[in-house]
C-alpha cells in the first residue's frame, strides 16, 4: 500500500502525465512496461479527474513519439526490422483482425485498431506494407490512441470494472481503491 500511496501522491502533479507519456513512447521499444504504465495512467486520471482529456491526449502524444521512431526505423531498415525485433507480438490471436481492419478499411481501420487495447507494431507493419502515407498512419494512430485513453479514463471515473479489458484485475482494483 505504501507504493500505491506514493504513486497517488506523485500522480497529482502536473508533470506526472508527461512522465507516463514518456514511458509510453519508450515502451514502443521494450513492450514490458504496459501494465505499470496503465496503472500509472489510471492513477493520474483518478487523482486529477478534471484533466482526463488532457491526460489522454498527453499519453497518446508520448506513444506517437515512439510510433514515429518505429516507423522511421522500419523505413530505414525494412519491415523485417519490426518482425525480427518483436517476434512475440506477431504470434497474437489478434493478428488476423488487425490485418483485415487495416487492409479493408485503410485509415479508418488504423484508427479502429489503434483504439483497441493492443500493441501497435502489427498496425504499423500492415499499414506500411499497404503503402499508407506516413503522416496519415501517424495521425490515425494518434486519433485511435486518444480514443483509447479517453475510454480508459471514462471507465476509471465511471465504470472501473470495465478496465479489465485494458489491463486486467489490477487496474480495476486501483480504480476502485481510488474512487
Amino acid at each position: 500500500h505504501v507504493i500505491f500511496e506514493r504513486v497517488s501522491y506523485l500522480a497529482g502533479n502536473w508533470w506526472f502525465p508527461w512522465l507516463v507519456a514518456l514511458g509510453s513512447g519508450v515502451n514502443m521499444f521494450t513492450l514490458v512496461f504496459g501494465g505499470v504504465l496503465a496503472a500509472c495512467y489510471v492513477t493520474a486520471i483518478l487523482t486529477r479527474p478534471k484533466y482526463w482529456l488532457a491526460t489522454a491526449t498527453i499519453n497518446a502524444f508520448g506513444t506517437i513519439i515512439g510510433v514515429i521512431l518505429v516507423v522511421y526505423l522500419v523505413e530505414v531498415n525494412g519491415t523485417d526490422y519490426i518482425t525480427d525485433r518483436f517476434p512475440s507480438v506477431f504470434k497474437s490471436d489478434k493478428w488476423g483482425w488487425i490485418e483485415e481492419n487495416v487492409e479493408k478499411y485503410g485509415p479508418f481501420g488504423v484508427v479502429l485498431t489503434s483504439a483497441a487495447p493492443i500493441v501497435l507494431h502489427p498496425v504499423i507493419l500492415f499499414a506500411m506494407l499497404a503503402k499508407m502515407n506516413t503522416a496519415v498512419l501517424v495521425g490515425c494512430i494518434f486519433v485511435g490512441r486518444v480514443l483509447k485513453y479517453s475510454i480508459m479514463a471514462q471507465c476509471a471515473l465511471t465504470a472501473p470494472g470495465m478496465l479489465r479489458y485494458f489491463g486486467g484485475k489490477k487496474l480495476v482494483d486501483i480504480a476502485k481503491k481510488e474512487s
